[in-house]
């Protein structure tokens, strides 16, 4: 095999259906770079390395494959890491590939010389530093078997320069790493003895689900069980929000039925989600199965480290109990308060707002949100039936994300339309990826809902009694500077305008931009 080691990368990228990078060319990255001239692999040139992974990171949520983000040395590298460490909070399956200074000067100080590996151990599952053909040979074969095993997250690849150009070295054995176990016998006898026990179990979906290819085995042990079933953010659609047998979003921001179920429930499936802080906030039992090829998110009194996906065809191949309907009767008679009142407000009122947008969201498009006071109108307002339909950076929630996401998003699924919501506070820290939706004519519809404040810092500030303190935004002319990347773009006045337009854009499939003027209100809390 007579090729260099840039170029055995590519072909190990092809050869597991990497179909885009996303990147930002460098002097360290340059034998990379023609290697991907020559592939089948398509490269999207972003603006900036946030954006590259924050990009990638949108295109793994939806596609359930790796994300593959390329940057240089130095200050490329760490541009990643923002985008990096967002993945890492939700357990994204990113693929970071960063080119380094050349062995022969790396460790002395030189131009652009930084540690890479210990700057992304702390954000990505496993750093390499590949340095020989036998170490990248490797490090590939780990990264993309233990994707296949449901082990998901960032993985970072760390090529000097002048390794990079080495001819690749195949007189070598390739190391085969330690598989997740297959699920124990009595594991899963012991699950199904749990359920049969239980009066009131309750099923929790992560993202895992998706990230493993569970979805199926999912709707099957669901159906033959009859146990209510709710969602973590990230799993949101997974089943339909409007199928009877999903009770919705739980935790903070859950619904009146999922947190009902979750404060009486003595049994709690939870399934490829990490229990985090938010979703368990209603939890009262601590009767919990939880099923997670992570160790470290071990949070429960019945820990099964095994694939989702092999976990439920074990458990779907047994004669499983069925639950008693009274417990799901209980459930449904919680009513929803749906009831609202508006105050009169000078500009448009930023939920009325998103509820005119979502009236035009359908099976056919997906929504990115961004940090900020919107998410919270979305999630409250929304009812999602595909995965991936809403998706939110929620671990770490840094500005700036919806725009580059929207970018991956759009790149994952072409036939839809792709709605970038974001705030006027948010867009600005990524705002220049309007030129890479420009270039790409990415049908992405831009939503700047703008009250010229950094509005959830003024409500903590207001919550806290104190004057509010630099939230004040003097902000450009979104509409002009969308023209500039030759965007159509307009200013919203009304929520009949906003919802005449917006149609026109869906039907345009073409970029365009709304900068929808908004009074400053404080968000509800949870």
């Amino acid at each position: 095999m007579n090729i260099n080691i840039a170029e055995y990368l590519v072909k190990k990228l092809e050869e597991n259906g990497v179909k885009y990078v996303f990147g930002y060319p460098g002097e360290q990255v340059l034998p990379i770079y023609e290697a991907l001239r020559k592939s089948k692999i398509k490269h999207v040139l972003m603006r900036h390395e946030q954006a590259a992974a924050h990009a990638a990171d949108a295109y793994a949520r939806i596609t359930g494959n790796y994300g593959v983000c390329l940057a240089t040395a130095g200050p490329g590298a760490m541009n990643l890491v923002m985008g990096v460490s967002a993945a890492y909070k939700d357990n994204v399956p990113l693929l970071v590939i960063t080119g380094d200074v050349p062995k022969t000067v790396k460790g002395q100080d030189t131009f652009q010389d930084l540690d890479l590996n210990c700057v992304f151990k702390p954000i990505t599952i496993k750093s390499f530093n590949s340095t020989t053909s036998e170490k990248i040979e490797n490090n590939i074969s780990e990264i993309f078997s233990r994707n296949s095993e449901g082990i998901t997250g960032p993985y970072h690849l760390n090529i000097p320069k002048d390794v990079q150009k080495k001819q690749l070295n195949i007189d070598h054995k390739v190391i085969t790493n330690q598989k997740i176990k297959a699920p124990l016998e009595y594991d899963i006898e012991h699950t199904i003895k749990l359920i049969e026990e239980s009066k009131k179990p309750l099923i929790i979906l992560g993202s895992g689900i998706i990230y493993s290819d569970a979805i199926d085995e999912v709707n099957e042990f669901v159906n033959k069980t009859k146990i209510p079933v709710t969602t973590t953010y990230p799993a949101r659609g997974i089943i339909p929000e409007d199928n009877p047998k999903n009770l919705g979003l739980i935790g903070n921001r859950g619904t009146t039925k999922a947190n009902y179920a979750s404060e009486n429930a003595d049994l709690i499936i939870a399934l490829a989600t990490r229990l985090c802080d938010r979703t368990i906030s209603h939890i009262n039992t601590d009767n919990i199965i939880q099923v997670n090829t992570n160790k470290e998110q071990n949070n429960a009194k019945y820990f099964y480290n095994n694939n989702v996906n092999e976990f439920l065809h074990e458990l779907n191949k047994q004669e499983l109990p069925i639950t008693d309907n009274t417990w799901k009767t209980r459930i449904d008679n919680q009513k929803e308060n749906t009831k609202k009142t508006y105050a009169e407000t000078e500009y448009l009122h930023p939920e009325k707002v998103v509820q005119s947008i979502l009236k035009k969201a359908d099976d056919n498009t997906t929504i990115i949100l961004d940090a900020g006071t919107t998410p919270t109108y979305f999630t409250i307002n929304s009812t999602l039936t595909k995965h991936s339909q809403m998706i939110f950076s929620g671990g770490l929630g840094p500005m700036g994300y919806s725009l580059p996401a929207s970018i991956g998003a759009s790149f994952a699924r072409p036939d839809d339309i792709i709605f970038a919501t974001t705030g006027d506070g948010s867009i600005q820290m990524t705002i220049q990826e309007l030129a890479v939706i420009s270039t790409y004519k990415l049908p992405i519809i831009i939503f700047v809902i703008n009250n010229s404040l950094l509005g959830i810092i003024k409500q903590w500030q207001d919550m806290a009694g104190i004057p509010k303190y630099q939230v004040d935004l003097d902000n450009p002319d979104f509409v002009k500077l969308a023209s500039a990347y030759n965007i159509e773009a307009d200013d919203i006045k009304s929520y009949d305008e906003l919802e005449s337009k917006l149609e026109k854009a869906i039907k345009a499939k073409k970029p365009h931009l709304f900068n929808i003027n908004v009074d400053d209100l404080h968000i509800p809390l949870p």
